[in-house]
């Protein structure tokens, strides 16, 4: 009778176990990141009594968490997809409200007014209010390219902050999973059972590294992971790398770039990443290329087509404006008024070009006629609004065209973006469906076990009641 008691005693722990197990999921039903548990039990050993062989009840083999490697892959790679997404999306939406996409306060709006300006003008080139029009609309068009580059800029300098709190979070989360693999591995129990709520945590912060970085993890048998991006190992057992973004300036060209460097706790370089996914490959993509004036790279560039319009723009002005002669100009030779000029230093772009402060102070001086002492004349002026429709201007486009492509070029690249995006969301949303199904608590399940275990704990309560009569009874014979 006394491996009866035994195997009640057994019972009585297992169906114990699995309640508290159970009453474990219900309690984390919304806890973020938390995985489902479930107690594993085995058969006990079996002995011999009287020749005959006897099983000695169940015991607990350790407690299983339901998670598939596979799913928390593909869960990786789409969350740092639609991070990358969502984050180029945010960019080229910025870049569209800095060139006032869509609205009338755009460059081209300021391109048709200059021209419709300088065609009133070259009707009556004499009219003092015609050149004042004019004037004010070639001040406008400049302080619509500054406003604009400047915007960029902005935008560019926003870029690299962001991209610099990224990295100290990714640097916070390689730490955090280090520590957790030391923990984790001097967690586990005799039977080599870590602590679940360990490998939550684990996975969790592998989780919000993915936003980040496109990273792969391989975990050990002591439960430790080992965290890679891009073919550099950041986490190996108890020990993180570190990132550190920095900014590298090409002496020949003045063109600054950001890179990422890996790094040893004791601060040693151990080499470079080029992130392929997540928020960091985006910002670091369009600080390079989409918002850099000065890249080098075939990639789309606005901040490049800006300055490239504006100082095409102003070279093709000035090169007529430079044959010209203003109402007191007398000869014999053209003065080469240039109607626009840097703000600072010798190169005009979209940030530096302005218009010739001496036509503001004297409208007059506006080169209009190609002869002196006629000012009736207005072949410059009227060459100069003849710009608005030469279709040699850039690129085998108008002024106007040549802009409305790079306008275009936004709006395709923001509408693959978005598509992207939606794909992205989507199989993520699938993803996290199979793992919620997986993973996730059901609270039916879990109801349904509750009343499992509870009427297993009943049983085994009467196995041992049962026992403990029957014994009671066979030493009564004795007496």
């Amino acid at each position: 009778m006394i491996p009866s008691l035994e195997i009640g005693k057994r019972a009585l722990l297992a169906s114990q176990r699995g309640l508290d197990v159970t009453s474990n999921n219900i309690a984390n039903v919304n806890t973020a990141g938390y995985s489902r548990q479930a107690l594993m039990l085995r058969p006990g050993e079996t002995v011999s009594l009287g020749g005959t062989m006897i099983g000695m009840g169940v015991l607990t083999a350790g407690i299983r968490q339901f998670r598939d490697s596979l799913i928390e892959r593909d869960w990786r790679t789409y969350t740092a997809a639609q991070n990358r997404y969502q984050q180029d999306a945010t960019i080229l939406a910025q870049i569209e409200q800095a060139l006032g996409e869509p609205g009338d306060q755009t460059l081209q709006t300021a391109m048709q007014r200059f021209f419709d300006a300088a065609s009133q003008l070259a009707a009556n080139p004499s009219r003092l209010s015609d050149r004042q029009l004019f004037v004010a609309r070639a001040s406008d068009l400049a302080a619509q390219f500054n406003r604009s580059s400047l915007a960029i800029e902005d935008i560019r300098s926003s870029t690299f902050v962001r991209t610099t709190q990224d990295v100290e979070r990714v640097n916070q989360l390689l730490s955090t999973i280090a520590s957790l693999n030391r923990r984790i591995a001097g967690s586990g129990n005799a039977s080599g059972q870590t602590a679940p709520s360990l490998t939550d945590e684990q996975t969790q912060a592998l989780q919000e590294l993915s936003k980040y970085l496109d990273v792969t993890a391989a975990r050990d048998d002591s439960g430790s992971l080992t965290v890679s991006s891009n073919g550099m190992v950041l986490v190996s057992l108890d020990t993180a790398l570190s990132l550190r973004v920095q900014k590298n300036l090409d002496s020949a060209t003045g063109e600054t770039t950001l890179a990422f460097s890996v790094e040893k706790p004791d601060g040693t370089t151990v080499g470079s990443l080029v992130p392929r996914s997540g928020e960091l490959a985006s910002l670091a993509e369009h600080y390079n290329i989409t918002l850099n004036p000065l890249t080098t790279s075939s990639g789309f560039s606005i901040a490049r087509e800006l300055d490239r319009l504006a100082r095409t723009f102003a070279d093709r002005v000035n090169a007529i404006a430079a044959g010209g002669y203003g109402l007191n100009d007398t000869g014999p030779t053209p003065p080469a008024r240039a109607i626009f000029v840097p703000s600072s230093g010798s190169t005009i772009t979209a940030s530096t070009i302005s218009i010739n402060s001496l036509l503001v102070t004297d409208p007059a001086a506006v080169p209009t006629s190609a002869t002196p002492n006629t000012p009736g004349n207005s072949d410059i002026i009227t060459a100069i609004a003849a710009l608005a429709t030469d279709g040699t201007f850039l690129d085998s486009m108008t002024p106007e065209g040549y802009y409305g492509s790079i306008a275009s070029r936004l709006a395709q690249m923001g509408a693959s973006t978005n598509d992207r995006l939606s794909a992205a969301k989507t199989i993520l949303e699938q993803v996290n469906s199979e793992r919620e199904s997986l993973s996730g608590v059901n609270l039916d399940e879990e109801a349904t076990n509750l009343i499992t275990y509870q009427r297993s704990f009943e049983a085994a309560a009467r196995i041992v009641t049962a026992t403990s009569d029957m014994l009671a009874t066979v030493i009564n014979l004795g007496r």
